[in-house]
């Protein structure tokens, strides 16, 4: 069974071949139910979104909002009994991954079953490999699912082992020894026992880049939208932008779910959204406590027809956002263009040296 190719002629006729036929169909998945450890966890940072402003980053106790940094309190005060759980079935050991790859080749993170390629997957057989650990076993979370097509600089991942692993600098360049070129271990740390690369995360940072050059370049062109043939506004691409920052009801820009179903709390909060020139190429840069599917590209491709459009304005945003209705909007922007750059975590549980965004070199 084959994945047919999407074509994005909305945005440029040319860029319908960025998206190759796939070799085998996206299953629906069905999610597995969350502990009560988790949906305590959960609630706790969901209930608190609301009210919880843009935190400071002046000094590392202001880093994150109130409601989160209570909910990762409970969640390590909560780990005792992880923990024996996790020993139970011989789980002794809890590790993190911090992943840069170019998403290109892949069927998004997801494992799925062979011949479909994932991130996932190759990291589970070199995780096998160098650990002698079953991918059941391993029990690899990540802190986000990256669809087809989308890139990331600092995804994270979670795994477990029987035995210690003495020195995770040669144990990360050893993974990048067996892993693909385009999937890297950026660092590998051992976080709290009770830390979970999903569930914890506190705010995650997406990158969309664009380019805005008429020529479109052949070195850039798998990695950044091409919009050269109709280049937007960036002044009018700021005011829509800012209208998405801020604690909304993001129904409007979020597509169900791989099993079907809409987001219990659609509600999330956005700290900043801002928008880079770097002379052609333009980045966007967005980061909150959460997203939703496919949330940044339904997000950036209404900003872009606000940009473009003698129809649509950036204030019409807020009319999209108050009406909670996704067939509103316009249709999201393709997958190549985004990149997972940093997911932020409380210190207690895991503390990236150097920070999330500066990859160091492993290997």
């Amino acid at each position: 069974m084959a994945c047919a190719a999407v074509s994005w002629s909305w945005w440029a006729p040319s860029q319908a071949a960025l998206l190759p036929v796939r070799p085998c169909a996206t299953p629906s998945v069905a999610r597995k139910p969350a502990t009560a450890r988790h949906v305590v966890s959960v609630a706790a940072r969901a209930s608190s979104s609301s009210t919880s402003s843009a935190p400071s980053t002046s000094d590392s106790s202001s880093l994150y909002p109130e409601g989160d940094w209570r909910h990762a309190a409970l969640a390590a005060s909560l780990g005792d009994d992880e923990n024996e759980h996790r020993a139970a079935k011989g789980r002794n050991f809890t590790y993190a991954l911090r992943l840069v790859y170019d998403g290109e080749r892949y069927l998004g993170f997801q494992y799925q079953p062979p011949p479909c390629k994932t991130v996932q997957g190759e990291v589970e057989k070199a995780l096998t490999k160098l650990t002698g650990e079953a991918r059941d076993f391993l029990a690899i979370q990540a802190s986000g699912r990256t669809d087809t097509g989308v890139h990331a600089r600092g995804q994270v991942l979670h795994f477990y082992t029987r035995r210690a692993i003495p020195d995770l600098v040669l144990f990360a360049r050893s993974l990048n020894g067996v892993l693909p070129g385009d999937v890297r271990v950026a660092e590998a740390l051992r976080p709290h026992p009770a830390f979970h690369a999903r569930f914890h995360a506190v705010r995650k940072t997406y990158h969309y880049h664009l380019d805005t050059r008429l020529a479109l370049d052949p070195f850039t062109r798998r990695h950044a939208l091409h919009v050269g043939w109709r280049p937007p506004d960036l002044d009018r691409l700021r005011a829509a932008a800012a209208v998405l920052v801020g604690t909304h009801d993001f129904s409007a820009f979020a597509n169900n779910s791989r099993d079907g179903g809409a987001a219990r709390d659609p509600v999330r909060t956005i700290y900043r959204f801002d928008v880079v020139d770097t002379g052609g190429l333009v980045r966007l840069e967005v980061e909150g406590n959460g997203f939703l599917y496919k949330g940044v590209r339904n997000m950036v491709g209404a900003m872009l027809v606000a940009a473009t459009s003698t129809k649509m304005g950036p204030e019409d945003l807020r009319v999209i956002l108050a009406g909670r209705d996704r067939r509103a909007a316009p249709m999201g922007a393709p997958a190549h263009g985004l990149f997972l750059h940093e997911v932020v975590y409380p210190h207690e549980l895991l503390s990236w040296e150097p920070p999330l965004g500066e990859a160091r070199e492993t290997g």
